[in-house]
């Protein structure tokens, strides 16, 4: 793709791609196609849970029932996130970014197949299973495009086009519900990682393929990553993030309907939270330049917890865009950082497995979070949940050391 195209693509007024290198022929450009096949996916991703939620609550399911479907985005990418990071440290990244995609076109269309809970339950596991496989692979693909010091720019990057589909996803969502109906909104949403198998098919990715030497140091014990202390703190950060990023995904959208906004209302909602965490990835590369990475990351996921406490309190529109939007902003800058300290800190030809590793303890709490959320939701109502969650989320980011 010519340079003059990419300069003329409306993104350009965002910031995004936040360089345009003046040669296009090499790495810099499997950057962009991979940022692209993450947003189209990410938009299926992000607005097939809001769509999946939305569904459910349509057919007047409980919050526990709404939590148990949420949780089967993980239960199957927690036992198989390991096995999957270290088959990229031996075949490489491009089958299982494939598979993964395939998974998605999958789960997007069989809702509007077969309507019902059963199918919502069964998108769930396999939207799940194919965003395990295609973010391992892609994390492991965008950390090895340039050197260590490029690492922070390109998951930014990467992050801010996952950002872009994140916040078409539910706009696509709510609208589509509203207006042509649940099983439309699944067809609609589908048509993006199906652009994206196409163009997983059709061009010619330059990606790193590990050498004979990776794969023989890859085949060690995967508990010798545990006596990494940066590896742990970054695994102990992420619990805490994803917790946050979860509990927001499944609780925000039961909050909006029981306060009796509409479904296109909440997908702006869940927008605003996605547009956020653009922005912020846009800004995140100076700001990663001027502070420490684990006070950053800490810094902001103290005051998302701050914000989960007023969230239940709110009942206006434009307060709950303005709160979704500050934690939008404060959960998305965090992500790119633990990316880049998980490459930064993992051995020599393990990064799959490291990075493995920490798709498991995210998949655990995308398993576990809404199961347990979701049961004293049913209990004792929503704001309860949201209180503790800030509760925990706070208490946590304090009593950690970094590194430690």
């Amino acid at each position: 793709m010519p340079r003059r195209i990419i300069e003329s693509l409306p993104w350009r007024a965002t910031g995004f791609p936040p360089v345009v290198p003046e040669d296009l022929s090499g790495p810099e450009l499997t950057l962009y196609f991979l940022v692209l096949i993450a947003a189209l996916n990410q938009s299926l991703h992000t607005g097939g849970r809001v769509a999946v939620a939305l569904t459910a609550v349509g057919m007047h399911a409980s919050p526990l029932v709404i939590g148990t479907i949420t949780a089967l985005y993980g239960l199957l990418p927690m036992l198989l996130s390991v096995p999957v990071g270290k088959l990229n440290d031996r075949i490489g990244p491009r089958m299982p970014m494939y598979a993964g995609t395939l998974l998605f076109v999958a789960g997007g269309l069989l809702p509007s197949y077969q309507p019902g809970l059963v199918s919502l339950y069964l998108a769930a596991t396999l939207i799940g299973l194919g965003n395990m496989s295609f973010q391992v692979s892609i994390q492991n693909a965008v950390g090895h495009i340039g050197g260590s010091e490029d690492r922070t720019r390109n998951f930014s990057t990467l992050a801010i086009g996952m950002s872009t589909g994140a916040i078409i996803g539910p706009l696509i969502a709510g609208y589509a519900i509203d207006y042509t109906g649940y099983e439309s909104a699944f067809i609609l949403l589908t048509l993006s990682p199906f652009a994206a198998l196409v163009l997983l098919s059709a061009v010619d990715l330059r990606l790193s393929v590990p050498t004979p030497g990776q794969q023989a140091r890859g085949a060690t014990r995967t508990l010798d990553l545990l006596s990494n202390r940066g590896l742990v703190a970054i695994y102990i950060f992420t619990s805490i993030h994803v917790m946050s990023w979860e509990l927001f995904s499944f609780l925000m959208p039961v909050h909006g309907s029981n306060i009796g906004l509409s479904a296109s209302i909440i997908g702006v909602i869940m927008g605003a939270f996605s547009a956020a965490s653009f922005t912020m990835r846009v800004l995140l590369p100076p700001l990663a330049k001027r502070f420490d990475h684990w006070h950053l990351i800490k810094g902001m996921l103290i005051f998302a917890g701050i914000i989960f406490a007023a969230i239940p309190i709110a009942s206006h529109t434009l307060v709950l865009v303005l709160l979704s939007a500050l934690i939008g902003g404060c959960l998305g800058a965090a992500q790119p950082l633990t990316m880049t300290l998980i490459h930064d800190n993992s051995p020599p030809g393990r990064i799959g497995e490291s990075l493995g590793i920490r798709t498991t303890v995210v998949c655990s709490f995308q398993f576990a979070m809404p199961l347990v959320f979701g049961g004293l939701g049913s209990l004792f109502g929503l704001a309860p949940v949201f209180w503790l969650s800030a509760l925990v989320i706070c208490g946590g980011m304090a009593a950690i050391r970094p590194g430690k």
